[in-house]
C-alpha cells in the first residue's frame, strides 16, 4: 500500500489517537496504544506505513516529523522539570536513581550476554533498561493524588535525575558505536560534550530566553513566545546533532531554560496541540519498526524468542523494583517506589530506536526489546495503583509504609 503523505498522516494520527484513548480507558498509558497503531499499520501487518527500504521520500519526511515530535516531547519534559523540587529530595532521589540504573543495567547486560549477543548489543540492552519515564510516572501519581507524598517526591526526583543521566548514557552509547574511533576516547568525548552542552543550556540558555521573554512582553503577543521557543528548541537540537550528540539532549536543555519563567505554564498549554499532533508519530514509528515474523509461537525460533522476551522482562522488572535498595529513609513504601520507577515509556523507546538507527540490533532483537519496554510501561502503573495503599508491614521489614501526613490517596 503506497499512500501519499497527505493521506498517510491522517490515517496514522487518527488510528493512533483512537487506540491511545482506548488504552487510557482500560488503564494502559496512551503511548502503548500509539505504538500498537504503528505495529498495526506498519509493514508487519497492514503495510500502510512502508519500511524505510521501500518508503522513499514519504518515509523520510515522516521520519523527520517523528523526530520533531520527539524533540517537542523532550522539550516539554525539560519545561516541566522542577529543579528546586529535586534539590529538596536530592539525597533519597539520587539513591533511588543510581540504584535504578545500576541494577537494570547489570541484569539486562547479563541476560543479553548469556544469550550470546555481542558485547555492544548487551551494553545497549542494559542501558535501555535503565530508563524511567517521568511522564508515565507523573501521570499515575496525579491520578492517585500522590505527587506530594514522600514516595511521590522521591519518585519524581529520581525520574528527573534518570532523565538527565539517561541522556548522558545515550550520548556515551552512541559514541561507542561511532566508527573509526577508540571506545574510551569516543565515550569520554561524548560525555564531556553532553555535560558541557547541558551546562550551557542550564546556565547560559536562560540568558537567551530572558531576551525572548523581553521581546514577547514588549510585543504583547503571547503567540510570539511559542514561535521563539519552538525555534530555539529546533536550533538547540540541531547544534546537539552537529557536535555528535542526540538531538533530544538539545531539546531537553531548551526546555530547562524556559522552565524557570512564570510563562512556562502558558507555554506548556500552547505546546499541547503540537504534542498531540507530532509526538504520536514517533511512537507510531517505533511500532512500525517492530518485526513480528520472528515471534511466531508455532515455530521453534518463535518460542525461543518469547522465552527471551520473558527473561528480559523479568530482568527489567526486578532491576527497577530493586531501585530503593540503597534508600536510607526507613518508613516509606519501597514497593510503590520500585513500581513507579518501572515504566520505561518514551525514554526507553528512544534508546531502542537509537540502537536500531545505527543497525546495532537485528529486527528480532529490536522487536523483543520493544515488547519488553511496552510490558514494563503497562505493568508499572498497574502495580503502582495496586500497592499504593498496601497495609503497613512490620517495622523491621523493608516494605513498611507511612503515608505523608495530610496526603489523601485513592485507588
Amino acid at each position: 500500500m503506497d499512500l501519499p503523505l497527505h493521506l498517510l498522516l491522517p490515517l496514522l494520527l487518527v488510528t493512533a489517537k483512537l487506540l491511545g484513548v482506548a488504552g487510557r480507558k482500560v488503564g494502559v498509558p496512551a503511548v502503548v496504544g500509539e505504538i500498537f497503531a504503528g505495529l498495526l499499520l506498519g509493514p508487519s501487518l497492514i503495510g500502510a506505513l512502508p519500511s524505510e527500504a521501500t518508503g522513499g521520500d514519504a518515509f523520510h519526511v515522516f521520519g523527520e516529523f517523528a523526530q520533531i515530535g520527539l524533540c517537542i516531547l523532550l522539550f516539554r519534559i525539560g519545561l516541566e522539570t522542577d529543579l528546586g523540587e529535586f534539590l529538596r529530595v536530592w539525597r533519597p532521589a539520587t539513591s533511588v536513581a543510581i540504584a535504578g540504573m545500576i541494577f537494570p543495567f547489570v541484569l539486562g547486560w547479563g541476560v543479553a550476554t548469556l544469550l550470546g549477543w555481542s558485547v555492544m548489543v548487551a551494553v545497549f540492552v542494559g542501558a535501555t533498561l535503565t530508563a524511567t519515564s517521568i511522564g508515565v510516572t507523573a501521570s499515575v501519581l496525579d491520578e492517585i493524588k500522590g505527587q506530594r507524598s514522600a514516595e511521590g517526591r522521591i519518585m519524581l526526583g529520581a525520574a528527573v535525575l534518570d532523565d538527565v543521566l539517561g541522556l548522558l548514557v545515550l550520548s556515551a552509547m552512541m559514541g561507542m558505536v561511532t566508527p573509526g574511533a577508540g571506545v574510551a576516547n569516543t565515550v569520554g568525548k561524548a560525555l564531556v560534550q553532553a555535560l558541557l552542552f547541558m551546562g550551557f543550556g542550564i546556565f547560559f540558555g536562560p540568558l537567551i530566553v530572558r531576551g525572548f521573554m523581553a521581546i514577547t512582553r514588549w510585543s504583547g503577543k503571547a503567540a510570539l513566545l511559542l514561535v521563539l521557543s519552538f525555534s530555539y528548541m529546533l536550533l538547540m537540537a540541531a547544534v546537539a546533532h552537529a557536535i555528535g550528540l542526540a538531538m533530544i539532549i538539545g531539546a531537553y536543555a531548551a526546555g530547562l531554560a524556559f522552565g524557570g519563567y512564570e510563562e512556562h505554564e502558558e507555554l506548556n498549554r500552547d505546546l499541547r496541540p503540537l504534542i498531540d499532533l507530532l509526538t504520536p508519530l514517533f511512537f507510531i514509528l517505533i511500532g512500525a519498526s517492530m518485526e513480528l515474523h520472528g515471534l511466531n509461537p508455532l515455530t521453534a525460533a518463535g518460542r525461543w524468542a518469547w522465552v527471551v522476551f520473558a527473561t528480559l522482562t523479568i530482568a527489567a522488572i526486578v532491576g527497577k523494583m530493586l531501585s530503593p535498595a540503597f534508600l536510607k529513609a526507613g518508613n516509606v513504601n519501597r514497593l510503590a517506589i520500585g513500581s513507579g520507577m518501572m515504566p520505561r515509556g518514551e525514554v526507553g523507546f528512544v534508546f531502542a530506536q537509537m540502537g536500531l538507527s545505527v543497525s546495532l540490533y537485528s529486527p528480532a532483537q529490536y522487536s523483543m526489546l520493544t515488547l519488553v519496554l511496552v510490558a514494563t510501561t503497562i505493568l508499572g502503573p498497574l502495580l503502582l495503583r495496586r500497592v499504593w495503599n498496601c497495609p503497613r508491614a512490620h517495622p523491621s521489614l523493608p516494605f513498611s509504609f507511612r503515608p505523608d501526613p495530610g496526603t489523601k490517596v485513592s485507588t
